[in-house]
């Protein structure tokens, strides 16, 4: 009981605690020297160590306590008992009390066996023992209608186990104490119980929790424990300040009923014979009882296992389906894509035949026209008026215009089947190459022309790249003509993943509403008259810069010249390549 007391007491106190203990036993040890040699040993112990509180524990009535002790040992320290009535000792002092039950034992045991005719109360010799004896007889006589009431006492030990060894059948016994036998033998009550419970041919019960697990199937207990923190949470109130006086003396109920599944087996007991409102311990649980949850959720886990792998399963089917489906559909896709690009391909040869042939076709007259106004011109010169002389000149202009349109829409249509070559290309020198040959072109207006390269390579065609700066040269060339000082800028810079190339003039410029229609084939904004081509120069540059990945574009503003763009990839994807 003492580690109930330290807690209570010492959790409540913030850990300041003093405890002693002393066992007087003045109920087996009633002689007066000894309560004197016990009086003077105690005033010696505590003569120096002044006493806050004294808590008595399964004392003699409290009049016994006070006369040994109250007077001159603990004659002002309050007290707090543990008594078995309501009143109050002295006026510094308070209790807890309590009913001393035999009788739900009895009960129990009579649930647990309603078979049984007899009833053996067994207790020892000394004083203890007949007190303990005395309180039986007083509470189960009332059983006498019931059962057989038989009082096993005033014998010697091997008496006594010989009786309850050789119990008549339907028996119950109930053990009180045996503390001393009539031969004047002392024993410790538990090690009289253990002999009883080894020998005894009947279930044995008893009525003090100090008896469990001695071999007894149960009882209505005693519990100290319980009795303890009632009367340490008293206690404390008293340490706290509070006087004994004004603290209600408060009866407990310290009582549990408990049993011991081992001995239910052990005398073939019902289970289900044990009452709601009793605790049972030492229960063997089956194997189902015991892993019961364990097996149901491994059995759980093992459903759900299975789930999931016949999910799998079905969903490995269906994506084996499924991969089947797109291989046939790949291969079917694979057979259109060859037969469609092996008719796009003889369509393609087809056109580029046609396109010769037409070329070729239409270039014959034309050569002839050209051919017969020249010799107009050379030969007949001097029988033609101005007027006739003009007309001959129109024809050549307008048979060279039509070559050259016929020339562009070969090189238009070419585009789609040249072998595009892309090659390592060193913008510096190729720019540089250009621009120097466009500079070595006869024009009527002196052109400034400005080389700023800041671009390392490309990988890129670069047959498709040269045609497409000398389309942009010539357009700058053309619209800038007419300016005060022709000027024309070339430039490149390289980014972490492009090259950007331009080409600037200060032309006429365009209106940026146009700024993607003029990349369109035979899409003009002037005049023939005013500014002659095509129409096709700027659609070849937009066809070559897919065909390498990058774009071309233009920003202009009308009368401050334009500028055209190439944006060109620095690594040609596998699709371009």
């Amino acid at each position: 009981m003492d580690p109930v007391y330290r807690k209570i007491l010492s959790d409540g106190l913030q850990g300041q605690l003093d405890l002693h203990s002393d066992f007087i036993d003045l109920i087996r040890f009633p002689e007066p020297s000894y309560q004197a040699a016990l009086h003077d040993f105690l005033s010696s112990k505590y003569k120096h160590q002044p006493i806050d509180l004294v808590i008595t524990i399964r004392t003699p009535p409290p009049n016994e306590f006070t006369t040994v002790f109250r007077n001159g040992l603990f004659r002002d320290v309050p007290v707090v008992y543990i008594q078995r009535d309501a009143e109050r000792s002295d006026p510094n002092s308070t209790g807890v009390y309590y009913d001393y039950d035999l009788k739900r034992t009895l009960e129990l045991a009579l649930q647990l066996q309603p078979e049984a005719k007899q009833v053996f109360i067994v207790f020892g010799s000394s004083r203890v023992d007949r007190n303990y004896g005395e309180r039986a007889k007083a509470q189960l006589t009332e059983f006498g209608n019931r059962v057989e009431l038989n009082y096993v006492t005033d014998l010697t030990m091997s008496e006594t186990l010989q009786t309850v060894a050789h119990l008549p059948p339907r028996s119950i016994v109930l053990y009180m104490t045996i503390t001393e036998d009539s031969a004047g033998n002392r024993f410790n009550t538990t090690d009289s119980l253990d002999k009883v419970t080894e020998v005894a041919n009947a279930p044995v019960y008893a009525t003090d929790k100090v008896f469990w697990n001695h071999g007894i199937v149960g009882g209505h207990f005693m519990d100290y424990q319980i009795l303890a923190a009632k009367s340490a949470e008293m206690g404390l109130r008293v340490l706290r300040g509070e006087k004994p006086a004004d603290i209600a003396i408060e009866k407990a109920d310290p009582y549990v009923t408990e049993v011991d599944w081992r001995q239910l087996k052990r005398w073939n007991i019902d289970e289900k014979r044990v009452p709601v409102w009793a605790a049972v311990y030492f229960k063997q649980l089956t194997f189902w009882e015991q892993y019961k949850w364990r097996v149901v959720g491994a059995l759980a886990l093992i459903a759900l296992q299975s789930v999931f792998i016949g999910v799998l399963l079905v969903e490995r089917k269906r994506r084996q389906r499924a991969r089947q489906a797109l291989d046939r559909l790949n291969a079917e896709l694979e057979e259109r894509i060859a037969v469609r690009t092996a008719a796009l391909d003889a369509k393609s040869r087809e056109l580029e035949t046609f396109a010769y042939s037409v070329a070729h076709d239409l270039k014959a007259p034309l050569r002839g026209i050209d051919g017969y106004s020249r010799l107009l011109l050379e030969d007949h010169a001097a029988e033609l008026n101005d007027e006739g002389r003009l007309f001959l000149q129109t024809i050549h202009g307008s048979t060279e215009e039509m070559s050259q349109l016929i020339d562009d829409l070969l090189e238009y249509s070419r585009l789609e089947r040249r072998e595009f070559k892309p090659n390592l290309v060193e913008l510096g020198p190729l720019i540089t190459t250009i621009v120097e040959q466009k500079k070595r072109e006869a024009t009527e207006t002196p052109i400034d022309f400005v080389v700023n390269v800041n671009g390392g390579s490309v990988t890129a065609d670069q047959n498709g790249l040269i045609q497409s700066l000398r389309n942009y040269l010539d357009n700058a060339v053309k619209f800038s003509g007419k300016a005060t000082n022709p000027r024309i800028e070339v430039g490149a810079q390289e980014t972490v993943k492009n090259c950007l190339i331009w080409v600037r003039d200060n032309g006429v410029g365009f209106d940026m509403k146009y700024h993607d229609r003029i990349f369109d084939i035979f899409q003009r904004l002037n005049a023939n008259e005013e500014y002659p081509g095509t129409g096709i120069g700027l659609a070849i540059v937009r066809k070559a810069m897919e065909r390498m990945g990058g774009r071309a574009w233009a920003e202009s503003q009308p009368g401050e010249g334009a500028t055209f763009y190439l944006e060109i990839p620095k690594l040609l994807n596998e699709r371009q390549s």
